[in-house]
């Protein structure tokens, strides 16, 4: 079981990891968090998604044991460990296999932590959830390294807060070890995803019945890969750059990569972000972007979103102007007719968003920018 916690890049390295398996015909079961499109994504028996039908059966098995009916105190289970539960019982049915689960947001409280893991991995750390984890990156790290467990390894991507989480491992008696970008990464693969793919790499090769990978087995793993909503380029008659970036770190990549997408032309943004990001350090990345694209921001579809017209305020202070529609599916049209019109378009600020326009946009030739 490898257990993979992190601010960006989990849900990445874990379908690094399964692809690799693949590879090599090896079983596996995965968990990621958060979904895109669709709930069936969260849950996945080598490569494949469980069916709406598989997953009422599994809830119906494991109903019975949410709460203690005779204990007046007992509550259900939050959405997340339910869905931990499901996982555990769907991926034990199907055989013995590999488990690659991803952390839901913090470290040892975490419900993911209620399964023992043989090997632990700690993504790229960046500012976010800063009121539950800490106001830096030293302390985020350090309460997502604490998933570290006595005598197993630890991975830990090079980057901030590595030497803070690689202190708390180490007090923690895990084996922990810093991985920076492998050379064996095949150069088309861009970061973030280099590193992502180094972390996996090294997670499985810290059980010695795994040989190392080879460069045509990292390939062939790059070509089957697919990163929905992480910088994914969607071709065809209107083509969109489509990214779930939230964190200052990541908006800076986004901004790097839609500056190369959009060449010479202004092009057109559109955003929206969660209530509970820190507006400024965040949105302040976008200020890479010169001269600034045509903005749009909305609500994204959730209960946690941000209003539109406070997005596009504070974009406003930053010094770009932004128009604002409070429904997504208005910020939907605007979006499309730039892209008819022959304007370099983009999505960004929140994985519900990029769900969203991803289950809305009429194109279906889907490339993700690895």
């Amino acid at each position: 079981m490898i257990q993979v916690a992190g601010t960006k890049g989990k849900g990445s390295t874990v379908l690094w990891m399964e692809s690799l398996l693949r590879i090599r015909s090896v079983p596996c079961a995965a968990t990621l968090s958060p979904h895109l499109q669709s709930i069936v994504e969260r849950i996945r028996i080598d490569g494949v998604e469980l069916t709406e039908q598989a997953i009422l059966q599994g809830l119906r098995k494991i109903h019975p044991f949410l709460i203690d009916s005779s204990d007046p105190s007992s509550v259900p289970p939050t959405f997340f460990d339910l869905w931990i539960a499901l996982f555990a019982q769907q991926a034990s049915e199907a055989g013995d296999r590999w488990w690659l689960v991803e952390v839901g947001l913090g470290g040892p409280l975490d419900s993911t932590s209620a399964i023992p893991h043989d090997v632990g991995v700690l993504t790229t750390i960046d500012l976010d959830h800063r009121a539950i984890l800490g106001d830096t990156i030293d302390q985020i790290a350090a309460e997502k390294a604490r998933i570290a467990t006595a005598g197993k390894p630890m991975v830990i991507a090079q980057g901030p807060g590595n030497d803070c989480a690689f202190d708390v491992a180490r007090r923690r008696g895990s084996l922990p070890f810093i991985v920076s970008e492998d050379s064996r990464i095949p150069g088309h693969i861009q970061t973030p995803q280099r590193l992502n793919a180094s972390c996996a790499l090294a997670a499985l090769e810290s059980n010695p019945d795994q040989p190392p990978w080879s460069v045509d087995e990292i390939n062939l793993a790059a070509q089957q890969l697919e990163l929905p909503g992480r910088l994914e380029r969607i071709e065809g008659r209107l083509p969109l750059l489509l990214d779930g970036a939230h964190t200052p770190r990541s908006l800076q990549i986004f901004a790097d990569e839609f500056a190369r997408y959009r060449s010479s032309s202004t092009g057109a943004l559109l955003i929206g972000m969660l209530a509970d990001k820190d507006l400024r350090s965040n949105l302040s990345a976008l200020t890479r972007l010169q001269p600034a694209p045509e903005m749009m921001a909305v609500t994204p579809p959730s209960h946690r979103g941000l209003p539109a017209a406070e997005l596009a305020s504070m974009l406003e202070q930053l010094g770009f102007e932004c128009h604002f529609e409070e429904r997504p599916e208005q910020g939907l049209e605007w979006l499309m007719k730039k892209a008819a019109d022959g304007e370099p378009t983009a999505a960004t600020g929140s994985m519900f968003l990029a769900g969203w326009v991803r289950q809305h946009w009429p194109q279906r030739d889907r490339q993700a920018s690895c």
